[in-house]
């Protein structure tokens, strides 16, 4: 039987510009039975994960047509990354376009767990590929598949740390980077006390006078924020002592420099200690 996808297949547009996907890495790979992650190499063929052009019109109408002729197919055994990507990539813009969230998580779930790791690796490589408002409404499909507990904390970190190695290059063609990483965090509910994980080797740059741990982490502190409201975001703060300065520059950690630049992100309301640092 086909996949509820398949009418989707064909031409992409990029909005890099046709930029090379030259970021197109190894995605990690995590067993469905233990949640300890073991990354190993995965063959990968490049090509755009930028989203297909497909109007909204038809749509729904054609994914559930397909969906009802395919039947409810899980992919039993791993399939390559290729079609792990266009499956992904489609089924994104499908949740673009559309809003259905129950369409989304069957689908997600029909890829089969031996195909998660990979899937979530390459919702974040799409997710990157796109304009940002189509990357914020994305970013929210994956927030979907969280709730719903198909997407876990584990497999987020996994694929997240994983795909942190690459920010750096991107950022020529995708400004935003930083920012979408950090939105997928928080859409991924990753824990306060577990942003450092899901940051990677990033972490390791923190003496960068502006190291990419700190957009990233403001970026997760303002959807956090905006989904869970200031006020709960606040209280997690406290209650997990999030220590903000370990995103920012080894050279700039003094209680003076973290007010300043927690006040020129406007996040100073979520952190009551350096708000009364005079």
């Amino acid at each position: 039987m086909g996949n509820p996808f398949s009418a989707f297949a064909g031409g992409s547009r990029g909005w890099r510009a046709g930029k090379p996907d030259e970021h197109k890495n190894t995605p990690p790979h995590i067993s469905p039975v233990n949640t300890k992650f073991t990354l190993h190499s995965r063959s990968s063929n490049s090509g755009s994960s930028s989203p297909d052009a497909i109007g909204s019109q038809n749509m729904f109408a054609t994914l559930m047509d397909a969906d009802e002729s395919a039947g409810h197919k899980t992919y039993a055994e791993e399939m390559s990354t290729e079609e792990v990507r266009s499956l992904v990539k489609n089924m994104l813009t499908a949740y673009v376009e559309t809003q259905n969230e129950a369409t989304l998580v069957d689908s997600f779930e029909q890829l089969g767990e031996t195909n998660y790791s990979t899937a979530v690796y390459q919702a974040v490589d799409n997710i990157m590929d796109r304009r940002p408002d189509q990357a914020e409404q994305a970013t929210n499909g994956m927030a979907v598949l969280a709730k719903h507990n198909v997407v876990s904390e584990d497999l987020a970190i996994a694929a997240l740390a994983e795909y942190s190695s690459q920010l750096e290059d991107l950022l020529l063609d995708v400004p935003h980077a930083f920012q979408y990483f950090g939105m997928l965090m928080a859409a991924t509910r990753v824990q306060m006390s577990r942003v450092s994980e899901a940051m990677g080797e990033l972490m390791t740059k923190v003496d960068m006078l502006k190291p990419p741990t700190m957009s990233i982490v403001f970026a997760y502190l303002k959807h956090m924020a905006k989904t869970n409201g200031e006020e709960s975001t606040r209280i997690n703060i406290e209650e997990t002592e999030f220590d903000v300065s370990q995103f920012l520059c080894l050279d700039h950690r003094s209680e003076t420099d973290i007010k300043r630049v927690l006040g020129l992100q406007d996040l100073l309301s979520l952190f009551p200690k350096y708000a009364q640092v005079d």
